[in-house]
């Protein structure tokens, strides 16, 4: 397996709210996520990193993957809660978090909020995760299009985020084949590049993976920019 990530300010934000982990073990598991932060000048960054810590102690020896990532994400927002609730600087802040265990050839993940898990099999690329939005709900419905949502003006109102009580996460197991890829993205990628560019880029076998971040990150540049970007990815 192999693993990269890239993260950028964009081209209209001060700061980068977004944060990522890549934590590889010596019983050949490896956890991906990214989450983006919201809340404030140093609020977003901060209930980023708190999930992503929290998440970094996972127990691979555990059977129940899911029930443990489920665990460490619940564990993150009576965190951030308390930690809001003690400073008024940091009311409302949260964070988005998609994260996804691989461990024999299987994928186990955890969402919550409109950062994304895509799969590319055989040249095909799907979304794994629903968008927690408005908008991502009428695309399940079957009400609008994918390309109808990113343009929705109602596309950055999340419904569920982790710093909420309650929240709503879904998980999912996925099983994995040989030279499968795995993508991890927050919404300044997804919002500024459509669906069919990013399986443009990311099905073409003569570029590397590396390669393939540096060219999805660009045309989130190339669009505006005007969020944060974090892409993280592994070849099986």
């Amino acid at each position: 397996m192999k693993s990269f990530a890239v993260t950028h300010v964009g081209l209209t934000r001060a700061n980068n709210q977004d944060r990522y982990l890549v934590k590889e073990t010596s019983r050949g598991c490896i956890l991906l996520a990214v989450a983006d932060g919201m809340g404030g000048h140093s609020g977003g960054e901060l209930a980023a990193e708190i999930v992503c810590r929290n998440l970094s102690h996972f127990d691979v020896k555990l059977k129940d993957l899911e029930k443990e990532l489920t665990h460490l994400a619940q564990q993150a927002n009576r965190e951030i809660l308390d930690l809001a609730g003690q400073q008024i600087a940091l009311e409302g802040m949260g964070t988005t978090l998609t994260a996804v265990l691989v461990r024999d050839q299987t994928a186990t993940w955890v969402h919550v909020g409109d950062s994304r898990l895509y799969l590319v099999r055989q040249g095909i690329l799907v979304q794994i995760t629903d968008d927690h939005t408005f908008p991502g709900i009428m695309v399940q419905d079957g009400e609008i299009s994918e390309e109808e949502a990113r343009v929705h003006p109602m596309r950055n109102v999340l419904l569920s985020c982790i710093g909420r009580e309650p929240f709503k996460m879904d998980t999912g197991i996925l099983p994995l084949e040989s030279a499968d890829l795995l993508v991890l993205s927050t919404d300044g990628l997804h919002d500024r590049v459509p669906e069919q560019r990013l399986a443009s880029i990311l099905v073409k076998t003569e570029l590397g993976l590396e390669a393939k971040l540096d060219a999805l990150l660009n045309a989130a540049l190339a669009a505006g920019g005007k969020d944060n970007i974090t892409l993280v990815a592994l070849e099986i």
